[in-house]
């Protein structure tokens, strides 16, 4: 006989594993016996946690450790997924890096992101309550991760996150590279997208939009890419949309680069460098052109709304949008 306990290293008694001791038989004629441990799964987007069993008062047994590491590893974090996918240059013939974000610390830079926040529908009927904070952003292993949960906060069923760049980093023209892994599901509503950054002067959709891309996530092979524009003061906008297609496979299964080559009155929507989709001026019948201006950033995932539907038995959570790196060439 020998006594057993189980001890928190880096994980937690309670949140990742049930505490337990006791006194462990292994019968004569026998060499071994199993201690039960139970492990207690979470939705975190996490690192491998560690816990001990240690060893006491043995009789008839020779120990040679006084514990054993027992290692969580969290295979359901996406993180530990294979960085497999299509990936892009860091420079360009003809272009410079003027900003980009690796994703390489810790935690969200707020030199470049603002978070915003509640729970209005966000003039689509959406059912999440957009949080700061790590509840639903991190940044780890060099990659941003947006977290959308099935969870009662502020009077929505679900969080999620969305973060802009405005006031910190506006661009007008350019190549634009966004390198990223997509949820999927019912319901489920990831985008990679431009506003102008004129908004609080005039509007949307007077402001200009541009979508480099958005999912609709009960079709997981496709995405969208799309330009808005309208006049002041109106609710509504004129767009127009072009889709890609994936011969097999979905958005979620490896990285895609998402990219917009934005010049004076024309722009190109390209994924993995096939360009699928054009705009251009002469295009918006006769209306006013309102790209060609500076414009800041959007990464969002919004759970329901009038475009996508409404999560259901069908959608899993949580879903996990993850951004290897953004880069903006001119």
């Amino acid at each position: 006989t020998i006594d057993f306990t189980t001890t928190g290293v880096t994980a937690k008694a309670g949140e990742d594993f049930v505490a337990t001791s006791g006194t462990l038989s292994i019968a004569k004629g026998e060499d071994q016996a199993t201690i039960p441990l139970t492990i207690l799964g979470d939705d975190e987007v996490e690192q491998d946690e560690t816990f001990w069993v240690s060893y006491s008062n043995g009789s008839n047994v020779n120990v040679p450790e006084p514990f054993n590491t027992i290692t969580l590893e969290n295979d359901d974090n996406p993180l530990n997924a294979a960085d497999s996918g299509y990936t892009t240059p860091i420079s360009y013939p003809d272009y410079t890096l003027v900003w980009n974000d690796e994703f390489d610390g810790t935690e969200l830079d707020q030199d470049n992101w603002n978070y915003e926040t509640g729970a209005s529908g966000w003039g689509n009927n959406e059912s999440q309550f957009y949080r700061s904070g790590s509840n639903n952003v991190t940044v780890q292993d060099g990659k941003l991760v947006i977290v959308a949960k099935e969870e009662s906060f502020g009077g929505a069923s679900y969080t999620s996150a969305r973060i802009t760049t405005q006031g910190k980093r506006e661009f007008q023209y350019g190549r634009v590279d966004i390198r990223a892994k997509l949820p999927y599901g019912q319901g489920i509503w990831p985008a990679l997208w431009m506003l102008g950054a004129d908004i609080g002067q005039v509007g949307w959709p007077a402001c200009g939009e541009t979508d480099i891309m958005e999912l609709i996530g009960h079709e997981a092979h496709k995405v969208h890419g799309t330009i808005h524009w309208g006049p002041q003061g109106s609710s509504t906008s004129q767009y127009l949309t072009g889709t890609y297609t994936l011969s097999n496979g979905d958005f979620s299964d490896k990285y895609h680069v998402f990219s917009l080559v934005w010049e004076q009155d024309v722009l190109k929507f390209y994924v993995d460098d096939n360009v699928y989709h054009t705009v251009s001026k002469q295009d918006v019948n006769g209306s006013l052109w309102r790209h060609n201006h500076p414009f800041f950033f959007i990464l969002n995932i919004a759970v329901g709304g009038n475009w996508p539907g409404y999560p259901d038995a069908t959608t899993q959570f949580p879903q996990y949008m993850l951004v290897d790196y953004i880069r903006v060439f001119q």
